[in-house]
């Protein structure tokens, strides 16, 4: 495609003015269902937009593109790679954008495996000042709230599961939330202490992107909350090598059950998948409340 077919064209003069650069061609990248995503050849080198023309029926929410900033600023220092956020913002009729530096494909081998899980205890290791207090951001494009809470059982259920449970198109059934009622009263038994820990939020393996200079994350969810939130996550869709929890363990050993424990943390993205893409998902979400409910 050329760059006159494409979303880019509206926000060229201002994203040349951001890098102090023409853009000469962009190439849409593949993957992602809310934003329009695009390397930039500029006669600066490559960058990455995202963005999202306001459609009828296709409108960001506000503030999205700068609670993403936030999120992978939080992520720095880190033992990973990160893009460098050059600028966000509005551009003509409203067109929200964010530009990012560019992160070169690497290859995913068993040293960058073992790097990943090491990255991932090193994340978690950094003392955090408690479970919740950060600003509200988003789980793809749902609202995520990031209130104080005392415990991580008490933030999941009051920041993660409840706001979820209580929004239409579910398809929920009545035994569906009863089940959801029992995991409530249980949840302070079915986690395990632990300090809390800045997570990434949404880690599953597409938001890891293997780079030549280390593993990556991107397209953060963060919030301060229990540390097998991430672990879970990179096992609810595969994709993941068990090295790579071998290395996490070896460096920051995991509470006994915690593999078990994935379907019970996975709840969060599973009902957010079912409010987002449908029924579809239903089969899945009982399946992890069963499994929570009845750990091994």
């Amino acid at each position: 495609m050329t760059l006159l077919d494409l979303p880019v064209r509206p926000l060229t003069p201002l994203l040349e003015m951001h890098l102090g650069a023409g853009i000469r061609a962009a190439q849409r990248l593949h993957g992602g269902d809310i934003s329009d995503t695009f390397r930039l050849d500029t006669t600066r080198g490559p960058f990455v937009l995202k963005t999202s023309p306001q459609k009828a029926g296709r409108r960001l929410p506000d503030g999205f593109y700068a609670a993403e900033a936030h999120g992978l600023g939080l992520l720095r220092p880190a033992p990973f790679v990160t893009p460098d956020v050059i600028a966000h913002g509005s551009g003509p009729a409203g067109q929200p954008y964010l530009l990012l530096s560019w992160l070169p494909p690497g290859e995913d081998t068993p040293a960058a495996q073992d790097a990943l899980g090491r990255g991932l205890a090193a994340l978690h290791a950094r003392p955090a000042p408690g479970f919740g207090g950060l600003p509200d951001n988003y789980f793809a494009s749902l609202p995520q709230r990031n209130p104080p809470a005392a415990s991580a059982a008490g933030f999941f259920w009051t920041a993660r599961l409840e706001p979820l449970l209580t929004r239409e198109r579910l398809h929920l059934t009545p035994r569906d939330r009863a089940g959801f009622d029992t995991l409530r009263e249980r949840l302070p038994d079915l986690v395990p202490p632990e300090p809390p820990a800045l997570v990434h939020g949404d880690l599953w393996h597409g938001n890891v992107h293997y780079t030549p200079r280390g593993p990556a994350l991107i397209d953060p969810a963060v919030g301060f909350s229990h540390r097998e939130v991430d672990v879970a996550a990179l096992r609810l869709f595969g994709g993941v090598p068990r090295r790579v929890f071998q290395a996490y363990h070896e460096a920051y050993p995991l509470a006994d059950g915690w593999e078990a424990r994935a379907a019970l943390w996975n709840l969060y993205p599973l009902l957010a998948h079912l409010r987002l893409f449908g029924e579809g998902y239903l089969g899945r979400t009982r399946e992890a409340l069963h499994a929570a409910l009845n750990p091994r």
